[in-house]
C-alpha cells in the first residue's frame, strides 16, 4: 500500500525547527493542556482506539492539507467502526503551542495520534520516544533525526508526498492552458519543504511543455503561523498576477492560496488547486478551476489508523501518490491533445524517466526534492 524509503533533507532545513499549528470547525474540540511529564497509556474508556488530530496552523476547514487529514481521521474511524467521541482535534492558533497541543493528547489516553506539518516533526518524534505504546502518524513529516539522516521509529509513520510531481503537472497544465504565455502561483512559506516542491515543480512543469511562457511564482513572505492563512494577500497577489498579464494561476497555502484562486477567478483567470480536489471544497471557483495537484492525505491517514488495527502499522516512511483531479466542468474545454500529453507526463514522472526537479533557467534551486525510485 505504501512504498517505504527513507530520505535526507540538506542544510536548509534548520529553518524550519519553527513550530506549526493550527484549526478548527464542528465536531469535539478541546483547548490545549501543559503536560509537563509523559503520561503512561490506558485503553480509553468505551473506545478500542481514541484518535486525536493536532492541526497545522490554519483552520480544519481550509479545504486544504489540514482538512484533508482531518476527513482522513473521519474515514479511519469510520472504519474501525469507532464512535465520534472516540475522535477529537485542536485546532492550533499558535505554533509556540504544539508540543502542549500534542501532549494534552497522551495525558488524556489517545492511543492514536496524527500531527500535520513539517514544523511538528522533531516534537512528534520526541514525545513519541517518550511514548512507545503510543501511535504516531506525522503529514509531510520525514523520519529524521536533528542532523536530518534516516531514523525510523516503530511507533511513527511519517506520510509523505511528491509535491514536485504534483507541481509539475500543475505547471504542465498551466503551460499548456495558458493563451496569453503568462501564468501565475501564490504559495505558502517558502521554507516548508512539501511547499518549496510544489512551487519548483510547478515552474519546472511549466517549462517542459512551453519554454517560452513567463512564469511569476510569489511566496507569502510571512511566517509559518500567517502565511497559510492570508486569504487578503493571496488576492491582492492574484490581482497583481492578473496584470501582469497571468491567465492561468495557481494557488498552493491554504486559505491563502484560497483568496489567490476566488480573484483569479473573478477576473477571468482560469485556476489550478492543490492538495484536495478544489472543485468539490471551494465552489466560489467551480466554473474556472481546470484541476487540481491532489496528494492523497486523506486515504493515507486513514489506511494507516487501519494498519494500526491490523498490526501492519509499518513506522517509518511511506509516500503516498500525488495526481491531478478531474476538469469536471472545464472538461470540454481541455483539448483532447492536452489530456493526451498531460497523461503521458504523468506516467513518465512516475516511472522516473522526467525527473520534476531538474531546474529550468529561472527556476528556484530545490533542496528539498524527493527522488522517484532511490
Amino acid at each position: 500500500m505504501f512504498k517505504k524509503y527513507f530520505t535526507t533533507m540538506f542544510a536548509l532545513l534548520f529553518i524550519l525547527s519553527l513550530a506549526l499549528a493550527a484549526c478548527s470547525p464542528a465536531v469535539q474540540t478541546k483547548q490545549p493542556t501543559a503536560v509537563d511529564q509523559p503520561v503512561t497509556q490506558e485503553a480509553p474508556q468505551g473506545c478500542a482506539y481514541k484518535i486525536g488530530f493536532v492541526s497545522d496552523v490554519g483552520k480544519i476547514n481550509d479545504q486544504s492539507f489540514n482538512q484533508a487529514s482531518w476527513t482522513g481521521v473521519e474515514e479511519g474511524a469510520k472504519a474501525l467502526g469507532l464512535a465520534k467521541d472516540c475522535i477529537s482535534f485542536i485546532e492550533t492558533t499558535d505554533s509556540a503551542d504544539y508540543e502542549t497541543n500534542i501532549r494534552s493528547f497522551v495525558e488524556e489516553g489517545y492511543n492514536i495520534i496524527i500531527t500535520s506539518g513539517f514544523a511538528m516533526g522533531q516534537i512528534t518524534r520526541k514525545i513519541a520516544t517518550e511514548n512507545p505504546d503510543v501511535y504516531f502518524i506525522g503529514v509531510d513529516q520525514q523520519q529524521v533525526d536533528e542532523n536530518f539522516a534516516p531514523a525510523p521509529l516503530a511507533n511513527v509513520t511519517g506520510l509523505n508526498f511528491h509535491e514536485d510531481i504534483g507541481g509539475f503537472l500543475a505547471g504542465a497544465t498551466a503551460g499548456l492552458m495558458t493563451k496569453s504565455n503568462v501564468v501565475g502561483g501564490v504559495f505558502g512559506c517558502q521554507f516548508i519543504p512539501a511547499v518549496a516542491r510544489y512551487e519548483v515543480g510547478y515552474y519546472n512543469g511549466v517549462k517542459f511543455v512551453n519554454p517560452n511562457a513567463k512564469v511569476i511564482d510569489i511566496y507569502h513572505p510571512g511566517s509559518i503561523d500567517v502565511c497559510f492563512g492570508d486569504a487578503t494577500f493571496g488576492s491582492e497577489t492574484a490581482q497583481a498576477l492578473i496584470s501582469e498579464g497571468a491567465d492561468v494561476v495557481y494557488g498552493a497555502g491554504g486559505l491563502t492560496a484560497n483568496g489567490a484562486m476566488i480573484t483569479s477567478c473573478n477576473q477571468g483567470a482560469l485556476v489550478i488547486g492543490t492538495d484536495m480536489d478544489v472543485f468539490l471544497t471551494l465552489p466560489e471557483v467551480k466554473d474556472c478551476i481546470i484541476t487540481s495537484a491532489l496528494k492523497d492525505i486523506v486515504t493515507g491517514v486513514s489506511d494507516l489508523i487501519v494498519a494500526v488495527s491490523k498490526g501492519t502499522f509499518p513506522g517509518g516512511d511511506t509516500f503516498g501518490p500525488s495526481m491531478l483531479a478531474p476538469y469536471h466542468n472545464l472538461d470540454a474545454q481541455v483539448p483532447a491533445e492536452v489530456k493526451a500529453k498531460l497523461e503521458d507526463i504523468a506516467k513518465k514522472l512516475a516511472s522516473g524517466e522526467i525527473d520534476p526537479c531538474v531546474p529550468f533557467e529561472g527556476s528556484n534551486p530545490n533542496t528539498f526534492c524527493v527522488p522517484v525510485n532511490p
